[in-house]
């Protein structure tokens, strides 16, 4: 299994020219607004000194979407580095989800760092996620000045925006789920297969249409990555509930004290008994939940076998997203690290 520091030995590599290539893109903008790239550089990590490398490793993010693209331009082409703005490009969509993600759910921390809606107030964290945004899309017309053809670049624009605009949708269920009594497994992985799998489909999309003409090979690892991004989601939602604090930079009971329908409870109340189905019911209509309440939803979920389950569909998504990979007929070193890297992302522990 890839661990933490495996992860880094192994895509330390590619983590370094990305880091280059998001600050080139972050240098060409003239800056007017001081406090938006204020922000940009909070939320990057790049205000620590050299000092505080520790702090910068768990601020800067695991980068998991442009690494996976930047695999499998490896994988197809045998290099890289024609990718990397459009793994720049991907990562500034990326955070611009997290950033307004926090202003929705209130979530006072983000990689072990206050939020920043909590710094600089909601308006201007809704602001810098759309700059953000906008940073990407010229981050990814870095391409034509790199030789990319411009209907390759049409392809990556395309399939980031349609990424965005799932991921939004995905979104919107979501935060509907919530005011809803009652949502089926079924629903939540539609939800997260949008809100959570397109930006790493659309990942490995772009590392593959960036390096072949073949449209199966694109469309089997697009595949790989969607299934893999419902396997990474439903194993966070298993950190959320049964995480360690202090390797997943927040608490491991948020998404209950949230009273968040995420996979472990909807799974719960499909199998908990009629006594366990009812106090759950009568937990979620309750305003708060005390740290009691906390407490009774987790040992029900237990009772309901809940954590298991959990696991166990973040598994079969996992081994379905294996078989795309396979499909593909690719076989070489950077071939393996992509399945290093998918079992690093359904067995991580933060």
């Amino acid at each position: 299994m890839m661990a933490g520091e495996s992860y880094l030995a192994l895509m330390g590599h590619i983590l370094v020219d990305l880091e280059a290539e998001m600050k080139a893109a972050r240098q060409e903008q003239i800056e007017i607004s001081p406090i938006f790239w204020q922000i940009v550089d909070y939320q990057f990590g790049w205000d620590l000194g050299p000092d505080q490398a520790a702090l910068y490793q768990k601020v800067s993010g695991k980068k998991a979407r442009p690494v996976l693209m930047a695999l499998v331009a490896q994988a197809v082409k045998g290099d890289y580095q024609h990718v990397l703005s459009a793994g720049v490009a991907l990562e500034f969509v990326h955070n611009f989800t997290l950033i307004h993600d926090d202003v929705m759910d209130h979530s006072p921390e983000r990689r072990h760092r206050p939020a920043i809606w909590t710094q600089w107030g909601n308006w201007q964290a809704i602001n810098a996620g759309d700059g953000l945004y906008a940073l990407a899309i010229l981050a990814s017309t870095r391409l034509i000045k790199q030789g990319i053809a411009p209907e390759k670049v049409v392809r990556v624009i395309q399939s980031l925006s349609q990424g965005c605009l799932w991921t939004a949708e995905g979104q919107i269920l979501d935060m509907d789920f919530e005011r809803r009594e009652s949502v089926t497994t079924a629903e939540y992985v539609t939800m997260i297969s949008h809100k959570s799998g397109t930006l790493i489909e659309a990942a490995a999309q772009i590392g593959a249409l960036l390096s072949t003409d073949n449209e199966q090979i694109i469309q089997a690892y697009g595949q790989f990555a969607r299934d893999l991004g419902i396997a990474f989601q439903v194993r966070d939602d298993y950190l959320g509930a049964w995480g360690d604090e202090a390797k997943t930079g927040k608490s491991a009971t948020t998404d209950i004290r949230e009273k968040k329908k995420a996979f472990p409870i909807l799974a719960a109340y499909e199998h908990a008994n009629t006594a366990d189905r009812a106090a759950l019911r009568a937990l979620y209509a309750q305003e708060t939940l005390s740290d009691d309440d906390v407490q009774t939803v987790l040992m029900i979920m237990e009772r309901a076998g809940a954590k298991s389950r959990t696991d166990q569909i973040a598994r079969q998504y996992y081994d379905l997203a294996l078989q795309h990979l396979e499909s593909t007929g690719i076989q070489n070193e950077a071939q393996k690290a992509i399945r290093q890297f998918a079992e690093f992302l359904v067995e991580r522990a933060y």
